[in-house]
């Protein structure tokens, strides 16, 4: 009977120190996600570049120890609405992102990567390393996270394809004054379990020989781009017609369509047009052609370009009219 009493305390004791210590670390964090809600503003908003920079080493510093700490990656630092908090949907990672916007109307991006090892049984941490104002040609290039193309992601894509996970990151680039861009970036780990940026992954037509290693869309800072992951008709068609043409699709293009109005879901977006046929290349002067959409499609490994999409269900003025958490859409200007 003694005995018995014994290995209730001790059960009783160590349940009380589990949840003291579990009370603890929460604390902790609350303590460090309440000064860095206090900095991060000034990241965006300080009076010049200076600030900003003093400001963003200061919160960069602060995260970093934060999420270096055993349990880190199960606390959600929600209360950080002006950066990007983004868990995949197999909790292999998340990113906390985020950018500076500079006095000359540029930017810098900033950006950690908490990622479980299978191997150690734990997470490992990337800070990325922006170096995207130096890159020639980014999109052929597959990048690590000390050479990354600086964005602001809004969306992890999962996909699978023979035995192994793919995530395809949606973001935006605030550019210069000028212009601004939108990006779809695969995101791969390797034997090393360290991030790879970029993969040939994307196929505009049969005939490509070079495929790109990410999709870079540029357009005048004016406008505002659309470019979401969502169920959509595979074509376009007229009103009174089959929404699939499908007898007139080409062979290349049949194997990713079938007859009816299948829904898929598939990245779609903004077909953009120079303002005048003479101002092709010139990107800053790119705008939204009015209910015209794009996107892609994940078939067999490879993110299949799709043409004229049939977007009738689409909801883009309403997203305009009332856009997404800040965090989730930095695509303006203001700040």
């Amino acid at each position: 009977m003694i005995k018995i009493k014994k290995n209730i305390l001790i059960t009783f004791l160590l349940l009380f120190c589990f949840l003291f210590s579990k009370a603890q670390s929460k604390e902790a964090f609350k303590e460090m996600e309440d000064s860095l809600k206090v900095i991060a503003p000034v990241i965006l908003h300080g009076s010049d570049d200076f600030v900003k920079y003093h400001a963003n080493e200061q919160f960069t510093l602060l995260l970093e120890e934060a999420l270096l700490k055993e349990k880190s990656f199960n606390y959600p630092f929600d209360s950080l609405i002006t950066i990007a908090r983004l868990v995949s949907a197999d909790n292999k990672f998340r990113i906390f992102n985020w950018h500076l916007p500079r006095k000359d109307g540029t930017y810098e991006y900033f950006a950690f990567i908490q990622a479980y090892n299978n191997d150690l049984k734990k997470y490992d941490l990337f800070k990325l390393v922006d170096v995207s104002d130096s890159m020639q040609n980014p999109e052929y290039k597959s990048l690590d996270y000390l050479h990354w193309y600086g964005a602001h992601y809004y969306k992890i894509i999962q996909t699978k394809y023979g035995g192994r996970q793919y995530y395809t990151l949606l973001g935006w680039d605030g550019n210069n004054n000028e212009s601004c861009r939108k990006i779809i970036e695969v995101l791969t780990f390797n034997s090393k379990n360290k991030p790879v940026f970029g993969a040939n992954f994307f196929k505009r037509d049969k005939n490509e020989k070079k495929g790109k290693r990410r999709i870079i869309f540029e357009y005048s800072a004016a406008s505002s781009m659309s470019m979401k992951y969502e169920s959509q008709f595979k074509t376009r068609g007229k009103e009174k017609k089959k929404v699939i043409m499908f007898d007139r699709l080409t062979p290349y293009e049949k194997q990713f369509t079938t007859k009816g109005k299948e829904k898929k879901k598939m990245i779609v977006f903004d077909r953009l047009t120079p303002l005048d046929p003479q101002l092709k290349g010139i990107y800053q002067f790119y705008v939204p052609e009015t209910n015209i959409y794009d996107g892609f499609i994940f078939q067999n490994g490879k993110w299949v370009f799709m043409k004229d999409i049939d977007a009738r269900n689409n909801t883009t003025k309403k997203v305009r009219k009332k856009q997404m958490e800040y965090n989730l859409s930095p695509d303006k200007k203001k700040h």
